[in-house]
């Protein structure tokens, strides 16, 4: 099973695939390279790129995409200044979800390393309905749209608003999960109400979620002792852990005390198709395979740049 975690632009951060051609990839990044733009497409599986960053957003850095898992072609972007636009075309033009411009108290989401601009972290679809989405702001909390990105609603009532990711559980799909920079956050009634989930997670800044739809539904996420400031500097890096649970999200339990990824921290956590658990990729450079509910895990390789993200490939 080849694996893409680098693409044209360089430094990529998100990647996403299309529901109905999983060689159309799109790639995004939160830098500036050469006077590239931040949004790139593959329609050949990573071989070759096009630069389709949208005119409107030519300045912005690109941190989240979200391609549709039932509308062929649509996908999603959310990029620095907490901008959301969508596609209908496989990314050929753009427009941008005005209504998200509109959400009251905006004004106050921040980011606390300066410039303190907020970004868009996260877009993730209610897997039984497409047209109702999520989309994460970092600092700024959860936002549900239920017409496909014209209007939102906050769904932040004790949730921390340093949002990372958000996924609503395929099996139940008014049980949402949260990954923030203080921890691990459970919905039981659609978003209206979030509880901190403390057992069995030891380490507070939560990032990637991956819930799986199958027989187990076992939920996976990995966590670091502390914010990024602190991977380059602590005695053991980011310290990270990764954790399952099997019980929707009440309970976790640490898995692989060896820490066979090193100092760095996963950032993201990708189903695999071919029978495994999942695959992940660090900030290190490190690809992870895990097998046996995740009890297994060994490295693919450790020698890439840093890494943000991953697509499995057929």
């Amino acid at each position: 099973m080849p694996l893409m975690v680098l693409a044209d632009p360089a430094a990529v951060w998100c990647m996403a695939q299309d529901c109905a051609d999983p060689a159309v990839i799109y790639a995004g990044t939160i830098e500036h390279v050469g006077g590239r733009g931040t949004l790139a497409r593959s329609a050949d599986g990573g071989r070759s790129w096009t630069d389709i960053t949208p005119s409107g957003a030519r300045d912005e850095e690109v941190w989240a995409v979200g391609a549709s898992p039932i509308v062929k072609d649509q996908v999603f972007i959310g990029t620095s200044h907490a901008r959301l636009f969508r596609s209908d075309n496989r990314g050929r033009s753009f427009r941008e979800c005005t209504g998200f411009l509109n959400i009251p108290g905006r004004e106050r989401w921040s980011f606390p390393p300066p410039p303190h601009i907020p970004h868009i972290r996260s877009i993730s679809f209610d897997p039984r309905n497409p047209s109702t989405m999520y989309v994460g702001v970092e600092e700024g909390g959860i936002f549900r749209t239920r017409d496909s990105g014209a209007t939102f609603e906050p769904l932040n009532d004790g949730l921390y608003d340093d949002i990372h990711t958000v996924s609503a559980d395929p099996r139940d799909s008014r049980r949402l999960y949260a990954t923030t920079g203080n921890g691990f956050y459970r919905s039981e009634n659609a978003g209206a109400s979030w509880r901190r989930v403390r057992d069995g997670i030891d380490r507070s800044y939560t990032v990637p979620l991956l819930v799986g739809d199958g027989d187990s539904g076992a939920i996976f996420t990995a966590a670091a002792a502390g914010p990024p400031p602190t991977w380059s500097t602590g005695r053991l890096g980011a310290d990270a852990m990764l954790y399952r649970s099997d019980d929707t999200g009440l309970t976790f339990t640490p898995l692989d005390a060896e820490n066979v990824w090193g100092r760095g921290m996963i950032m993201r956590l990708r189903r695999d198709p071919d029978g495994g658990a999942f695959f992940a990729v660090t900030n290190s450079g490190c690809v992870l395979r895990a097998f046996d509910h995740g009890t297994s895990i060994a490295p693919i390789t450790d020698n890439l740049p840093p890494s943000y993200d991953l697509v499995t490939l057929p």
